[in-house]
């Protein structure tokens, strides 16, 4: 009896429009949905190209409208203008290379420049996000994660059933732990390990108590900001 191989090419159907057109659809390797830019290989440095060179072309038109020195005014037109660019949906597609995360903080940190009026090498754009008081766009993105982890455990937001987290309440509460706790899906993959649920629990779960049991969502932001 011979036995089959495994065929390790990928499986590409032909998909037809009904009739009585009948066109062949086109393959394609990338597609934007609700904003957010899907690939096929699953990767999010498509998406986050197409938004850091958008959100950097929303900086330069700010530079070159707004002919005021007014730091605060420069401020608010950047979160007004450039940082909902690089925020919108990123609970979905929040990176976790390194290069990723770079790329997007350093229009931050252009920004920071502008704002500031400091445009020398010897310049410290640390201290610039220091003085105006402008938290990492990463740790952003992570409350972000969190607030949307909150609105979940709440039933704020829609989720399927078979998607779901499961709660897993610790069997004795410390300082150090919730009762609020979930079960930590399992993941076979880099991929899934890095995707909403498997990468939120674990910070969700060490929260400290007083933020995960927080009565409001405003409430829960509010304690959220104030952590490291």
């Amino acid at each position: 009896m011979q036995l089959r191989t495994h065929d390790p090419t990928p499986y590409h159907p032909t998909i037809r429009v009904p009739a009585p057109r009948g066109q062949k659809l086109q393959e394609e390797t990338q597609a934007k949905y609700l904003g957010v830019t899907l690939t096929k290989d699953l990767k999010w440095n498509t998406h986050i190209a197409n938004i850091t060179t958008k959100a950097n072309r929303a900086l330069g038109f700010a530079r070159r409208n707004i002919k005021l020195s007014n730091k605060k005014f420069k401020a608010a037109a950047y979160k007004a203008l450039v940082r909902p660019i690089l925020e919108y949906a990123s609970p979905v597609w929040d990176p976790h290379t390194a290069e990723d995360s770079a790329s997007l903080e350093k229009v931050q940190r252009r920004a920071a420049r502008w704002v500031s009026h400091r445009f020398r090498q010897t310049s410290s754009v640390n201290n610039m996000l220091e003085d105006l008081e402008w938290p990492t766009l990463e740790s952003r993105r992570r409350r972000a994660r969190l607030t949307t982890f909150y609105k979940v455990h709440h039933d704020l937001v829609a989720v399927k059933s078979n998607h779901a987290p499961k709660p897993s309440p610790p069997k004795c509460t410390t300082r150090q732990t919730h009762a609020l706790s979930y079960e930590i899906p399992h993941s076979r993959t880099a991929y899934r390990q890095k995707t909403f649920f498997p990468r939120t629990i674990p910070e969700w779960n060490c929260l400290p108590v007083e933020t995960a049991t927080a009565p409001s969502l405003a409430s829960f932001q509010a304690r959220l900001a104030t952590l490291h």
